[in-house]
């Protein structure tokens, strides 16, 4: 079976944004922010070349009426995830560990290597996907698209995470371990949806 084009540059740019992640735990460079922002950051790059996919190239899309609403209803949910986890992510849950409050500002600054790397990636992936006229058209349901499900859950994982391991254990310490037992399990469910979807 040949793979399409757009799934080819899905899996290589899948294959770097864990390529990078992996580097950012290895150098403790990494929190539950870094990732659950960087897939926000997938998602509304994702949503931004729809838009502009329906603006100059709205001949590919067969229900017009339906794909603007829909990145317009996207926006909006994006929005508020991201005030969401900039607030909860990014200050309260790393508010007593200033390491990874350092790390939190570096992403949000676009400072750190490793997230600004995984940007540059994503943006290049829709880039071919715009000029290649490969976008598939958005889901009736928002709420079911895979990016929009990978937020869900990571957002769940991360407030678990916060909640039930020992405060000691993730707040204090600053650890490859600790690192490694945090955000393998968000980069895991990202590959799992990302490569399941990917030929639908």
């Amino acid at each position: 079976m040949i793979l399409k084009a757009s799934v080819i540059t899905n899996y290589v740019s899948l294959a770097l944004m864990s390529t990078f992640t992996l580097m950012a735990v290895a150098n403790n460079q990494i929190s539950v922010f870094y990732i659950v922002y960087l897939f926000w950051f997938d998602e509304i790059l994702r949503t931004v070349s729809k838009f502009v996919f329906y603006i100059f190239k709205k001949q590919f899309i067969q229900n017009q009426l339906v794909f603007i609403s829909n990145i317009k209803s996207k926006f909006f949910l994006l929005f508020v995830y991201f005030v969401f986890i900039v607030i909860f992510f990014g200050f309260i849950i790393d508010w007593k560990n200033q390491d990874l409050i350092l790390i939190n500002f570096e992403v949000l600054l676009f400072q750190s290597s490793m997230f600004n790397f995984t940007l540059i990636t994503f943006i290049v992936r829709e880039l071919f996907l715009f000029f290649k006229n490969e976008y598939e058209t958005v889901s009736g349901n928002i709420l079911l698209s895979k990016g929009i499900i990978v937020l869900h859950i990571s957002i769940i994982i991360g407030m678990l995470i916060w909640g039930f391991l020992p405060k000691n254990f993730y707040e204090n310490s600053n650890s490859n371990m600790l690192s490694a037992i945090v955000i393998v399990p968000f980069l895991l469910l990202k590959l799992f949806f990302e490569i399941k979807t990917s030929k639908n």
